[in-house]
C-alpha cells in the first residue's frame, strides 16, 4: 500500500472527500514516517517511527502508473495522511507523482506543514495558531506559521485553489488564543477543515465542549460571512451536540 494509491477510511476519508469534492477518493503515501514532530501525533508517526521515513519498494509514479496501467482509474487524490509531501526527502517523489496524475486528468490535493506543490493542485497547508510561539513548542521542525499563510496567499494570487486544516485545533488549557485573528489571516482560502485535539483528555471535558461549541459557532459565522466553503470534522460535531 505505501507508495499505492488506496481508498482511506475513516476521519482521512472524510477529510478526502471533502477536500476534494468527490464520494470516492483515492490517497497516496507518499512514504511513512514524519520528523516534523507535532504535538498531537494525530496520525501516530512520529511516535511510532520516532522521527524516521521509510519509503517504498519504488517510486511512487511508478507504483500508481502501474495501477492506472492495470485499470484503476480514480477521480481524485490525495497527498498524503501519514507523512509530510513535501519534507526535504519526499518533494521531488510529490512532484514526480502529482505531474502523472494530473496528466491523467486526476484532482490531486496536497496537506503539508512544509510547502506546497509547483503544479495547480488543491495546495492545504495544516495552521491551528498564527503564533509562533505554539509553533516552535508543538511543531518544531515545521514552517513558521506566518510563512505558511504567506506561501497560500501567493498560490490565492496566482489563482490557484488553497484551502485550510484548521485541526487539531487546542483547547485555552493546553494553548489560549483567539481564533479571530487566524481566521482573519486566512479568509482568502477557498475552503477550511476544522477539528478539535483528540487523544488528550484535556479536549474532552465538559469546559473544553462548551469551549468548542462556542468556537465552532464563532468559525461557522466567519465563514459563512466571508463566502469560504467549509466543513466540521464529524467527530466534532458528535462531541458538542452531546448533552451529557
Amino acid at each position: 500500500m505505501l507508495g499505492e494509491l488506496y481508498r482511506p477510511k475513516g476521519p482521512a476519508l472524510e477529510t478526502a472527500q471533502q477536500v476534494l469534492e468527490i464520494e470516492r477518493p483515492f490517497a497516496v503515501n507518499i512514504a511513512y514516517g514524519c520528523p516534523n514532530g507535532c504535538y498531537d501525533n494525530r496520525c501516530y508517526n512520529y511516535r511510532r517511527m520516532k522521527g524516521k521515513v521509510r519509503f517504498p519498494k519504488d517510486s511512487p509514479a511508478s507504483l500508481v502508473e502501474g495501477q492506472l496501467a492495470a485499470g484503476l482509474k480514480p477521480e481524485g487524490a490525495i497527498a498524503s495522511f501519514h507523512t509530510d509531501p513535501f519534507l526535504e526527502e519526499n518533494a521531488r517523489r510529490t512532484e514526480t507523482l502529482i505531474e502523472l496524475l494530473l496528466s491523467r486528468n486526476i484532482r490531486v490535493a496536497t496537506l503539508s506543514k512544509l510547502d506546497i506543490s509547483h503544479h495547480p493542485v488543491r495546495h492545504g497547508m495544516t495552521i491551528v495558531s498564527p503564533d509562533p510561539g505554539f509553533s516552535f513548542r508543538y511543531e518544531p521542525h515545521t514552517l513558521h506559521p506566518q510563512t505558511r499563510v504567506w506561501t497560500l496567499k501567493e498560490a490565492h494570487d496566482d489563482g490557484e485553489y488553497t484551502w485550510i486544516s484548521m485541526e487539531p485545533y487546542p483547547p485555552p488549557i493546553i494553548w489560549k488564543q483567539d481564533l479571530h485573528p487566524l481566521l482573519e489571516a486566512v479568509s482568502f482560502v477557498d475552503f477550511i477543515i476544522f477539528g478539535k485535539l483528540n487523544y488528550d483528555y484535556r479536549a474532552s471535558t465538559l469546559e473544553a465542549r462548551e469551549f468548542y461549541r462556542s468556537t465552532v459557532a464563532e468559525f461557522t459565522d466567519f465563514c459563512k460571512a466571508h463566502g469560504i466553503r467549509y466543513w466540521i470534522k464529524s467527530d466534532t460535531r458528535k462531541f458538542i451536540e452531546r448533552k451529557d
